[in-house]
């Protein structure tokens, strides 16, 4: 494991700062998780697609349907990059 050091004069100010600067992140990020996941079960039902399936390349794109199509897509890396993000915050631990 990796260790990033960070310097301050006044140790038992910083530490609360930053430990409720990370898990307001953590509640952001799973805020945004919660919204894309609703966000990809509207769009899938709408579509009448599988996500997991559109994924993997297996539907066509239609013009008439390219851009919802991809929006779709945009949405599930977003989601994959959030759900990252907060497991790496997950994995964070603040040593003194």
């Amino acid at each position: 494991m990796e260790k990033v050091e960070i310097s301050s004069p006044e140790l038992e100010k910083a530490l609360p700062v930053l430990r409720d600067a990370i898990e307001r992140q953590k509640r952001l990020l799973s805020q945004s998780i919660f919204r894309s996941e609703e966000k990809i079960q509207r769009l899938a039902a709408s579509l009448q697609v599988d996500p997991e399936v559109l994924m993997a390349g297996q539907i066509p794109h239609p013009e008439a349907r390219d851009m919802d199509l991809l929006e779709l897509e945009g949405e599930l890396q977003l989601l994959r990059h959030l759900r990252d993000q907060l497991e790496s915050l997950e994995r964070l631990k603040i040593c003194p």
